[in-house]
């Protein structure tokens, strides 16, 4: 029981730290905005929403629209642990669970969230261990049953920090860095999709997401080896 409470308090403390730190990062960084229209209308409007990224950059989207209040689901691993911590210390809503462990109560929170009142829902595509910039189905399920808006959202920036070793290769805008952030049209997932024409709205939303990667990396010159590789499988 010990073991726990310091565990907790180490990662509260963790938590503080990096928020404190990465909100003055941010604070001398320009952003850069592609379909900005979008992501006034309906990320920091008024309209609802489900937003699908990739793992790598989940960091700086959970500082950037926290105040929003969206809920995320996390991983129920230990890992998830430290990221929902820190998550809700800017202001967002966790809700614990993944493709392998209570993926389907995480995702049933996430449409009763939708239904009864909340406006933006988010999580990783790719999550929680990869492959990386593959997308699993569990995100367009959440649109096509809420019957909400599905929007592909993605970012880079000219100067970060790679985690080189880590399966997602996750990144952090250093300081004073230009970061550009993509949002593609939102759009619906019909409610009668079902087996192949549901798994092609799938194969879709990670095509978007992987050219929309792909050329934010461009702008910015930054050289990730996940979307090397994915260029190359996929011919993109």
């Amino acid at each position: 029981m010990k073991i726990k409470i310091s565990n907790r308090r180490l990662r509260a403390l963790l938590s503080y730290a990096a928020v404190i730190v990465l909100r003055a990062i941010l604070a001398t960084c320009k952003v850069q905005y592609i379909n900005k229209k979008c992501i006034d209308e309906y990320l920091v409007g008024d309209k609802k929403v489900v937003i699908t990224t990739w793992h790598r950059g989940a960091i700086y989207f959970l500082l950037k629209y926290g105040p929003l209040h969206p809920i995320v689901l996390f991983s129920s691993s230990r890992d998830g642990d430290l990221l929902a911590d820190f998550a809700q210390k800017v202001g967002v809503i966790a809700a614990r669970g993944s493709s392998t462990r209570g993926g389907k109560e995480g995702s049933k929170r996430l449409i009763d969230f939708l239904t009864s009142g909340g406006r933006v829902v988010a999580t990783v595509a790719d999550g929680p261990q990869g492959p990386a910039l593959r997308a699993k189905p569990g995100l367009v399920r959440i649109a096509q049953k809420s019957g909400v808006h599905l929007m592909p959202l993605v970012w880079s920036a000219t100067r970060v920090w790679m985690f080189a070793r880590a399966w997602d290769r996750t990144i952090i805008p250093k300081p004073f860095s230009r970061i550009v952030i993509s949002a593609s049209k939102p759009y619906l997932i019909p409610k009668t999709a079902q087996g192949e024409e549901f798994d092609a709205y799938v194969k879709d939303m990670e095509q978007t997401l992987n050219f929309m990667t792909r050329d934010v990396d461009e702008m910015v010159d930054h050289h990730d080896p996940n979307v090397e590789r994915i260029v190359q499988e996929d011919g993109l």
